[in-house]
C-alpha cells in the first residue's frame, strides 16, 4: 500500500480508527451565531447617521433594498441619500424613497459616466420635472470625470452644463462628481449663483480640497479614506483642508468597499465586496481618527451638515 492509500476495511489501521472513534466523545453542540454584530460601543440608540451616497436601485442591490434599510437602520445609519444617475434611475430612486420617506432621500440627474448620447432635450425636459418635485432634494449625481472609459469631455459638458442650469433655477442643491477634471469642472461652475454643493466620494489633493472648500462647497468622504492608498485624502484631513462643518459621510455603496466594510452586515459579513450602507460606522471612525476628534462629534456634526445641506432639519 502506498502511503497516499486509504487503509481498507481490514487493515488493522482501520480497525484501529473505527474503535478510537467509537470512544471519543461526542462533540458539543456549536454555539448559536449571534442574531445581530457586534457594534462598536459608541454606536448606541442616541446616535444617528446619515449615509450620503448609497446607490440603493444598482443592481447589485436588486431586490435587496428593504433588508439593507433595515441592516442599516440597526448600526443607527437612519437615513440615506438615495442618487440618480440615469433618467430612469432618477425615476426607480424617486418611486423607492417615496416607500420610505422618513428613510431615503432621491435626487435626479445624469452621471457622467452615463452621458454616452448627445444631449436629449426631450429626455431633459422629463428629468427637469421629475428634479422638480417637492421631495426630489437635489439636482445630480452629475459633473464630469475624464477617467479612461468615460464619454469624451464634449458629451459629459452638454449633459452637465444643463443640469447646473436647472439646479439654479430650482435653487436645489447640487450633487456633484469630479474626478481628474478639476479645472474643467470649476470652468462650468463659474459665474453661476449656484445653491449650495457637495463634491462627493472626494479623491483628490489638498489643492483642489481647499479650493472646494473656499466656493462653499461641502466634501463628501467615502471608505476610500480607509484604504492604503487613500493616505494623501487622510493627510489633507489631518492637516485642517476641509473643516468639520463641511464634511458629510457616505458609503457610495455598493462601490467603494474596503476591508471590513462589511463587518456589521448581518450576511457575508467577512466579503468586502458589494460595499453596504452598515460600513458608514466605519468611515465614521477613520474620519475621526484623521480629525482626532471623539466619533460621537463626528458622527453628529456630520449628520448634522447632511439634514442642512438638504433643508431637512
Amino acid at each position: 500500500m502506498s502511503d497516499n492509500s486509504a487503509p481498507t476495511a481490514t487493515d488493522p489501521q482501520a480497525t484501529k480508527a473505527t474503535k478510537r472513534t467509537k470512544k471519543q466523545p461526542k462533540p458539543a453542540a456549536q454555539a448559536p451565531l449571534p442574531s445581530s454584530p457586534a457594534y462598536p460601543e459608541w454606536l448606541s440608540d442616541e446616535v444617528d447617521l446619515f449615509d450620503f451616497d448609497c446607490n440603493l436601485t444598482h443592481p447589485d442591490f436588486e431586490g435587496q433594498a428593504p433588508e439593507l434599510i433595515t441592516s442599516a437602520q440597526s448600526a443607527r445609519v437612519t437615513q440615506m441619500l438615495v442618487p440618480g444617475a440615469t433618467l430612469e434611475e432618477s425615476q426607480a430612486c424617486v418611486a423607492l424613497c417615496r416607500q420610505h420617506p422618513k428613510a431615503l432621500f432621491p435626487t435626479a440627474g445624469v452621471h457622467p459616466y452615463n452621458a454616452t448620447m448627445p444631449f436629449d432635450p426631450t429626455a431633459f425636459a422629463t428629468l427637469s420635472e421629475l428634479a422638480a418635485a417637492p421631495d426630489v432634494v437635489a439636482v445630480g449625481e452629475c459633473g464630469l470625470d475624464f477617467s479612461p472609459g468615460f464619454p469624451s469631455p464634449e458629451l459629459q459638458l452638454a449633459w452637465f452644463v444643463p443640469q447646473l442650469e436647472l439646479a439654479c433655477a430650482l435653487q436645489k442643491p447640487l450633487f456633484l462628481h469630479e474626478r481628474l477634471a478639476h479645472a474643467p469642472f470649476l470652468e462650468a461652475l463659474t459665474g453661476r449663483s449656484l445653491p449650495p454643493a457637495v463634491v462627493h466620494c472626494f479623491t483628490g489633493t489638498a489643492a483642489e480640497a481647499r479650493v472646494y472648500v473656499a466656493l462653499g462647497f461641502y466634501i463628501g468622504i467615502t471608505g476610500f479614506i480607509c484604504k492604503p492608498h487613500g493616505a494623501e485624502l487622510q493627510a489633507l484631513l489631518r492637516d485642517g483642508a476641509v473643516p468639520l462643518d463641511r464634511l458629510v459621510v457616505e458609503t457610495d455603496a455598493p462601490y467603494m468597499g474596503f476591508p471590513r466594510c462589511r463587518q456589521l452586515e448581518p450576511t457575508h459579513p467577512k466579503r468586502q465586496s458589494p460595499n453596504v450602507p452598515t460600513a458608514l460606522p466605519r468611515v465614521v471612525e477613520a474620519l475621526a481618527a484623521c480629525l482626532d476628534l471623539p466619533v460621537r462629534e463626528v458622527a453628529a456634526a456630520t449628520t448634522y451638515n447632511a439634514r442642512k445641506f438638504l433643508r431637512l432639519l
